[in-house]
């Protein structure tokens, strides 16, 4: 029987291959979005270029439209309804506010379009979904930079030095609103896709954002009106302080109009200690950003 005995044999095992197949594209993500960044300043250098094409001032827009809405706020607020004297050096005050939710507002308006517009590319190629939102903050903040130049050309005509603590605050309240612009940007661009009717409340944004922190008004003067609403006032009080705009507006006030400044003032309060809160919520914000953005794209050349 030992001659007749079947010989066990062993399949010999399957060597796992070195260079399996992956997802085309990536996995998404910030990672992926630097790998491609080739892919991203093409997306940058068309979108200005298709945003000035038939201007005949071409990106010297990007200085009229702020301008404009500065000086608009300016007169209706600072002169009308007196706020000129109740706030020193109120044009500072308003456009270092100004500037940085316009950024906030462009980054939003067309991050959240970003896959529809570049619906030809998404239905036709593979790229990384994340690269177009990506390109729209860039393009945002070639807008920002002229608006920044205004700025601190105003504020270093009112007395306006430079402080490491300025410098700080500067930057931590360009980090907040970066961080929550991709992060929402990211996120609306996924949801568009599906529900369109976001766009058209998107177009909301930038009224409520300009209305709803501290850039035309004082946060003292808010405090004051809802003190007498107790318990509800300060439930309102502290939800208006709570969010990122009002840290970042109130970062580039610490940083652009406090220089400028001789009587004593008040900023809101716990600003750093916001700053950072606001700083780690953005981040968490936007990793699950990046999670519902990557769940939705696989479907949306199907859905476009």
């Amino acid at each position: 029987m030992t001659d007749l005995a079947i010989r066990e044999t062993t399949e010999p095992e399957v060597e796992e291959h070195p260079d399996r197949l992956h997802e085309p594209g990536g996995r998404g993500g910030l990672l992926e979005v630097f790998r491609s960044r080739v892919i991203v300043q093409m997306l940058v250098r068309r979108d200005v270029r298709i945003r000035y094409r038939y201007s005949s001032i071409g990106f010297a827009w990007a200085y009229v439209r702020p301008t404009i809405q500065f000086m608009v706020y300016y007169f209706i607020l600072g002169i009308v309804l007196d706020l000129d004297k109740r706030v020193e050096n109120f044009p500072v005050y308003i456009f270092s506010g100004l500037c940085l939710l316009h950024f906030f507002n462009d980054t939003l308006q067309t991050a959240s379009r970003s896959i529809i517009r570049n619906r030809a590319i998404v239905k036709k190629i593979w790229v990384p979904r994340d690269v177009f939102p990506a390109a729209a903050i860039l393009v945002a903040a070639l807008r920002f930079f002229p608006q920044f130049v205004i700025l601190m050309v105003g504020a270093t005509a009112t007395g306006w030095y430079f402080t490491w603590i300025g410098f700080a605050a500067a930057l931590a309240g360009a980090a907040v609103i970066s961080v929550w612009a991709y992060a929402l940007g990211l996120l609306l661009a996924g949801l568009n896709v599906f529900l369109r009717e976001l766009q058209n409340l998107l177009e909301f944004t930038g009224f409520l954002t300009h209305w709803l922190t501290p850039m035309l008004k004082p946060w003292t003067l808010v405090a004051e009106r809802v003190a007498a609403l107790g318990l509800a006032g300060s439930a309102i009080l502290a939800l208006y302080v709570w969010n990122p705009l009002c840290t970042g507006v109130e970062l580039f006030h610490l940083a652009f109009w406090e220089p400028t400044v001789d009587f004593y003032f008040t900023l809101s309060p716990h600003l750093w200690t916001r700053a950072w809160v606001m700083l780690v919520a953005g981040l968490i914000t936007l990793a699950i950003a990046q999670w519902v953005f990557r769940r939705l794209a696989t479907s949306f050349a199907d859905e476009l």
